[in-house]
């Protein structure tokens, strides 16, 4: 199986969540623009994952901390590390974050432009955000899960 396949798995994924999942009105605050060059890396990695968090109807705030560690350890592997002051805006603005149904279709084909590494650091990630809050489902948990075996065996 492809990357982009199991990339668009889990976007299928992700677009067979309840209607309440999505929000129709995104978050009023305008991404920060000091953090411009982190948006441009990993933002569609904060779309996706902040998705995922909302599926039970809400981020809670253990979700949106690993949303915030994933960002700023990838940030870190790629040599351009966060300052204390970007990781406390970024932190910030996920916060609030809504993402809306319009940047799921483009933060999947984002990610699947992207290498077998990032796709397997957001399923991690992704995995860590459904485990964050202690309220596992289990269909989340074996799609995941056989979604990460399967992005190994690549």
């Amino acid at each position: 199986m492809s990357l982009g396949l199991l990339v668009g798995r889990f976007g299928a994924f992700l677009s067979e969540q309840p209607v309440s999942f999505f929000d129709s009105t995104p978050s009023e605050a305008a991404f920060p623009r000091d953090l411009e060059r982190l948006r441009e890396k990993f933002g569609h990695h904060i779309v996706l994952l902040t998705l995922l968090s909302r599926s039970d109807g809400e981020a809670a705030m253990l979700e949106r901390e690993v949303i915030l560690h994933h960002c700023l350890e990838q940030a870190h592997n790629a040599c351009e590390p966060a300052t204390a002051a970007e990781a406390a805006e970024l932190g910030d603005y996920l916060r609030d974050l809504r993402p809306t149904t319009a940047q799921l279709g483009p933060s999947l084909r984002r990610l699947e432009r992207g290498t077998k590494e990032e796709v397997i650091a957001v399923v991690a990630a992704a995995i860590a955000v459904v485990d964050a809050d202690g309220a596992r489902r289990p269909r989340e948990v074996v799609f995941l899960t056989d979604l990460r075996r399967e992005l190994h065996a690549l």
